[in-house]
């Protein structure tokens, strides 16, 4: 914190309309290091990753909830929504409704930014687009969220991470051939567009306080895909190749891959980036010949007998635990990791030491550790202020505060279904219980 006790983005004022991954996690990212983030759902359409109203069969299997159990509320339960949400406030609006887009328009005149992810035409369909609402407030920030931006033949698209690596790109050099293209298993899409969506809300801020104008933001996320992909299109411009999955391996370095360890799916990556590094690995092998050997001798030649060069590796590394390999691989100079899973990540003594886990207590759900590390700022680090929101939890409290509504007001809209603490269709459920 600074000398003041304040957060570097107290005082930052921003409604959040995103849902699943990417925007949430923007917005969490930012609402840690102090923004007032008051993440704007409805009971009719709230964030899609609180999971179902009402969970079915198998719910457990889908959604990640504690000890598989939805509960009585699952939509306030879902491990991936409070992860990716806490820090932030909890509003439910019906923008479906005049007077829930009349309140979210009092909202945007004593906030500083907006941030949506809806399908491109559904603002302003709510009335609430950026000229609209630039008319609200003149220096109004605003970053559209899209899967493929705002203009454009394909601007109506929907997508998710998926989608997202096949059109923009990364798909394509992912996998091993002659399969067919892989995903990365986590939609790399989604983590990297929140990094790049909070860093523009941030030079937005700035770019207002220099010039006391406000900005809009049009964000693509199939855009900022085939952005990190480059090196394939420069490839084809400029050598006429395209270029083609190859699994674990580089197309520079040799050995370059992941080999299996001892015990059950045990795995170790290894990249070897010159001959000296070769040579160490060869020693540490018990295999220092390997590096004479004309087969193994350079990167061209290691490359062209790559096949055989692996089989070898893998007959050692089956013989040593995984993550001894990377310290001993390591401390010889090798670029070398341990392929960890989830539990073996959560015990890592690394991340430990660098607090990237700290507990969370939500509320119904208990006491969890949540990914909170990544960015560091070592004079105002950023904190865990509040645990994710429940659906609607703070609807009077904005109301209120920020709106000066009555208490008398509050509960009209709450009886108009305007705002609201229960999915849609969980009430409807309810009535017609009471009705047999």
């Amino acid at each position: 914190m600074t000398g003041d006790g304040k957060l570097p983005l107290s005082g930052v004022r921003i409604l959040d309309l995103t849902h699943v991954w990417a925007g949430p996690l923007a917005m969490r990212i930012l609402a840690s290091f102090g923004a007032e983030v008051i993440k704007v759902e409805s009971t009719r359409r709230y964030d899609m990753s609180r999971g179902e109203a009402v969970a079915g069969p198998g719910a457990g299997r889908v959604f990640i909830y504690p000890n598989a159990d939805p509960g009585d509320e699952p939509w306030n339960r879902e491990a991936r929504f409070i992860e990716r949400n806490y820090n932030k406030l909890g509003l439910t609006l019906d923008l479906t409704r005049p007077a829930g887009v009349e309140l979210f328009k009092r909202l945007v005149r004593v906030s500083d930014v907006v941030v949506e992810s809806f399908r491109v035409g559904v603002m302003a369909n709510f009335g609430l687009d950026y000229p609209q609402l630039r008319a609200v407030k003149p220096d109004i920030i605003m970053v559209s969220l899209s899967s493929q931006g705002q203009t454009g033949p394909e601007s109506g698209y929907g997508s998710f991470g998926a989608v997202l690596e096949q059109t923009g790109g990364l798909a394509a050099i992912t996998g091993y051939e002659p399969d067919a293209p892989t995903a990365t298993g986590t939609f790399i899409p989604d983590p990297v567009v929140a990094a790049l969506a909070a860093g523009l809300v941030v030079a937005a801020l700035h770019f207002r306080r220099r010039t006391g104008l406000g900005l809009y933001i049009d964000l693509s996320q199939r855009e900022t895909v085939t952005a990190i992909v480059g090196e394939v299109i420069m490839d084809y411009v400029m050598n006429g190749r395209v270029q083609r999955p190859m699994g674990n391996r580089h197309p520079t370095m040799a050995p370059h891959g992941v080999y299996p360890c001892a015990g059950e799916d045990r795995w170790v990556a290894i990249a070897v980036e010159d001959d000296a590094q070769f040579a160490a690995l060869c020693r540490l092998m018990g295999r220092p010949e390997l590096a004479e050997d004309p087969r193994f001798a350079d990167v061209v030649s290691r490359r062209r007998s790559q096949d055989e060069l692996d089989l070898i590796i893998a007959e050692w590394t089956r013989q040593h635990d995984h993550l001894d390999l990377m310290y001993r691989l390591q401390a010889a100079g090798v670029p070398a990791g341990a392929v960890l899973d989830g539990r073996e990540l959560l015990a890592d003594p690394h991340l430990k030491a660098r607090q990237f886990f700290r507990e969370l207590d939500q509320p119904g759900v208990g006491r969890y550790p949540v990914s909170f590390g990544g960015l560091k700022l070592h004079r105002t680090p950023a904190q865990i202020l509040r645990p994710a929101p429940r659906l609607g939890e703070h609807n009077e409290y904005i109301l209120e505060n920020l709106l000066g509504l009555t208490r008398e007001e509050i509960l009209t809209l709450e009886g108009e279904g305007v705002i609201g603490r229960v999915p849609l269709g969980v009430v409807r459920r309810e009535v017609e219980t009471n009705n047999d």
